[in-house]
């Protein structure tokens, strides 16, 4: 509809959809750290498998006024912000010595935290150090980049310890509490705590968990969450994705076994995942499921339908096992994770007969 004004020109209604921009749209107001320098040094990290663009950030404040920043320091950092450094080691980014790649922090092997011994006299690791850019430098961003790896696991000289005296620790180059964790974990080890069960019956055959990465249909999170059940899973994780429950879940599944939900994998790797139990990844090219020993803990890692497993999660996974098929090996993700679960069930169970028979 259209007006006529006095001098006769007309005008056409005003649009209505311009409307103040949302809140939620464009750049949030950025937080400013007051630290004891204008420009402190920030510390930027991630867990491997996940984006350093979307790490965790916290201040280093240099006490010392040094010129340069140690790694003791940035360990203390980071524990005071909750990593776990008897789990994780940290590497840092350096363009020094390459084109680009992560060092670490610690020497090998790294099986366990050197940085928990107050005698730095005693740490074999080689002294490493940042030099402080200063405040006018602006090539070189006054930021550390550190990705967190998870410890590898303690090398055993047998498949099972028949004595503690069995070991050599001094071999190994393990101090007695390394020795005293091998041990811990050991097959003899655990059938003793079986035995000390009262009435000797009840079993100890680990336990195991498995997760998803962006799944993409709630149906294949239900199928999963009901056979994780049937199966003897203690936990389900959907990682990036929201389950919503189903009416056809006629065995009242979430009421049976926990289902996590986590925001991405930084939070999954940093507090959602066991400590003894080792990540396991279900995708191509892995070692076949025929032929694969599970570990007695384990958390099993399916990717998403279309794009599967990442391949900065199957560096931080310790295990790749894939699933064999006549035709195209490539599972509906419900499927895949169901047929590892049921092949674990199976041969523990098989393993238990053979240990009643005594073959």
């Amino acid at each position: 509809m259209s007006s006529s004004s006095n001098d006769g020109s007309i005008f056409q209604s005003k649009a209505t959809n311009h409307h103040k921009p949302s809140p939620m749209a464009g750049m949030p107001i950025s937080p400013v750290a007051l630290a004891h320098d204008e420009k402190p040094i920030i510390l930027r990290y991630m867990y491997e498998g996940g984006a350093i663009g979307q790490g965790r950030l916290c201040n280093l404040v240099n006490d010392d006024d040094d010129n340069a920043i140690t790694a003791n320091q940035i360990v203390q950092t980071l524990s005071l912000d909750g990593v776990d450094f008897d789990t994780f080691y940290a590497c840092a980014y350096e363009t020094i010595d390459t084109s680009g790649g992560w060092r670490p922090l610690e020497s090998d092997p790294r099986y366990k935290n050197p940085f928990r011994s107050s005698d730095d006299s005693s740490s074999d690791n080689e002294p490493v150090v940042f030099n402080i850019p200063s405040p006018e430098d602006d090539k070189v961003a006054r930021r550390i980049d550190i990705k967190l790896y998870r410890r590898p696991k303690v090398p055993e000289l047998k498949e099972t310890f028949e004595t503690i005296d069995s070991l050599d620790v001094d071999k190994l180059s393990l101090d007695q509490e390394s020795a005293n964790n091998a041990i811990e974990h050991s097959s003899d080890a655990l059938m003793a705590i079986s035995a000390a069960v009262p009435g000797g019956k009840q079993k100890i055959d680990g336990y195991f968990g498995i997760g998803i990465l962006s799944p993409k249909t709630e149906q294949n999170v239900g199928t999963l969450w009901r056979s994780a059940y049937q199966l003897g899973a203690s936990v389900l994780y959907t990682i990036g994705g929201r389950y919503k429950s189903s009416s056809s879940d006629t065995l009242n599944v979430p009421a049976r076994i926990p289902l996590i939900e986590l925001d991405d994998w930084n939070s999954f790797a940093e507090w959602a995942a066991p400590k003894a139990a080792v990540w396991v990844a279900i995708e191509m090219g892995g070692t076949p499921l025929s032929e694969f020993k599970h570990p007695r803990n384990a958390i099993y890692i399916l990717g998403s339908e279309d794009h599967g497993v990442p391949k900065s999660v199957l560096r931080g996974c310790r295990e790749v096992v894939s699933l064999e098929s006549e035709q195209y090996g490539s599972y509906n993700v419900a499927v895949a994770g169901s047929l590892v679960m049921y092949d674990r069930m199976m041969k523990q169970k098989n393993a238990q007969k053979k240990g009643k028979s005594g073959k």
